[in-house]
């Protein structure tokens, strides 16, 4: 199936590993041109190689601590400078630290507003602009299955996550009839280092063997096993596609069946 779009540039954030990584390469598969961003510049400049090495595009990085106002200023002058504005935006971040909604300090909420949700808004209002005037773009956002279903001891996540999906939805209805989509993808158990931390967290704290642990983690699944970030990134290059045109505000789980709710 041709995408089509071939040529176009997306900014990729979080792209040094895991679902960010696999983004940008099957991006890059379809013809477009990235530019990868993530805080360790040695780690995406191994990146960026692999994805040019083997799709032959031409792959930009710049190093970020998104969770710094500062940081996103300067990416998003960097990206006008290098592409000239973006027709694609894969919102992509790590989780805050695991913790209760009552042993979550003040502070640490605060930084969760910021790592999770003003991010966001600040990388829309820095790049929307140039999109409404191309009347063409595509945001996919990466969030979690906690906006459907909450996840014991991710207090900061499934709440800010779920204030991501609301906003992104209303900003979905203002920018419809722009040519702009914006969907978010809510991952499952993707099998990324970020689980893999979460999973050692869940596993000291309840005692069981690793191995004991995962029969018990997997059987909840109905696919019986972990998704592949590749997998994950199929859709989120058909969301940023233009045969997705007509898809927009919506949440799409990616969990090999996990979730109990029917929508």
């Amino acid at each position: 199936m041709d995408l089509g779009i071939n040529g176009k540039k997306a900014l990729v954030c979080g792209a040094s590993k895991g679902i960010g990584r696999a983004i940008a390469l099957e991006l890059a598969r379809e013809g477009v041109e990235p530019i990868l961003c993530a805080r360790k510049s040695d780690v995406l400049e191994e990146t960026a190689a692999a994805i040019r090495k083997e799709t032959g595009v031409r792959v930009h990085h710049k190093a970020c601590d998104l969770t710094l106002a500062k940081d996103r200023d300067e990416l998003i002058k960097a990206v006008d400078e290098t592409l000239k504005g973006i027709d694609i935006l894969v919102l992509n971040t790590g989780g805050p630290k695991p913790s209760s909604a009552l042993a979550t300090t003040l502070d640490e909420w605060e930084n969760g507003f910021h790592q999770l949700f003003q991010m966001i808004v600040h990388l829309n209002s820095g790049f929307i602009p140039k999109m409404k005037e191309k009347k063409w773009g595509r945001i996919v956002c990466v969030t979690s299955l906690s906006v459907m279903e909450p996840i014991a001891n991710l207090a900061i996540s499934n709440s800010m996550r779920s204030g991501v999906t609301a906003m992104l939805k209303t900003l979905s209805d203002e920018l419809a009839q722009s040519g702009i989509t914006i969907n978010c993808l809510a991952p499952g158990a993707i099998a990324t280092e970020r689980l893999e931390e979460l999973m050692d967290a869940r596993i000291a704290k309840t005692g069981q063997s690793k191995e004991d642990y995962m029969k018990q983690y997997l059987s909840a699944i109905p696919m019986g096993r972990m998704g592949d970030p590749e997998e994950f990134a199929a859709m989120a290059a058909f969301l940023c596609s233009q045969r997705a045109s007509y898809i927009t505000g919506s949440t799409i789980a990616i969990d090999g069946g996990k979730r109990r709710s029917t929508y």
